[in-house]
């Protein structure tokens, strides 16, 4: 197994008063799960050290961590060791902060707020598997990961669509239930 496929330990999403909104904590294979009071302690680690500093580029707890404060809401990649590459943990970073700006804007902002991440949660939570899978950088162009998932509106028209056209083959088949 090679360590250095393995670039991200976590991707942190947290509120001004250092709650969490969202995290994602990958472990490589063959190491322990990170336990969750461990990931509680290590976030407010994060929380604290970054709060007065914007956490642009900090060492922490011996894994790089990188951060940016968007509007209320603190976006966090923290690198799997020291010898995280800085340069790819930072286009994870940008390229969630753009996927997340276009998730959560509306008629009057393009601001990333804690109300509209949380609101479009299920959307962001994609973006973030888009771009990291178990720890592995999968993808950071952002039109290739917007081609992938479908805008929070026509997903959901396209899953209704689905849903009632799996209706109607499903009484012609004779089901009663829906």
């Amino acid at each position: 197994m090679d360590e250095t496929v393995y670039q991200i330990k976590a991707i942190i999403v947290l509120d001004n008063n250092g709650k969490r909104l969202c995290s994602c904590f990958y472990d490589p294979p063959g190491t322990p799960t990170t336990q969750v009071t461990e990931k509680d302690k290590f976030e407010k680690l994060i929380f604290e050290k970054c709060k007065t500093s914007n956490c642009e580029l900090e060492i922490i707890d011996n894994k790089v961590v990188i951060g940016s404060k968007q509007s209320d809401v603190w976006i966090f990649v923290v690198g799997n060791s020291l010898n995280s590459n800085e340069l790819a943990l930072l286009d994870v970073l940008n390229t969630l902060i753009s996927l997340f700006k276009k998730a959560c804007a509306t008629d009057e902002s393009i601001m990333i707020t804690k109300k509209s991440f949380l609101e479009n949660y299920a959307l962001n939570r994609l973006y973030i598997d888009e771009v990291v899978s178990d720890g592995i950088i999968f993808e950071v162009d952002e039109e290739i990961i917007l081609n992938r998932v479908p805008i929070a509106d026509n997903a959901a028209q396209s899953l209704n669509e689905a849903i009632e056209m799996a209706k109607e083959k499903a009484k012609g088949f004779g089901f009663g239930f829906l």
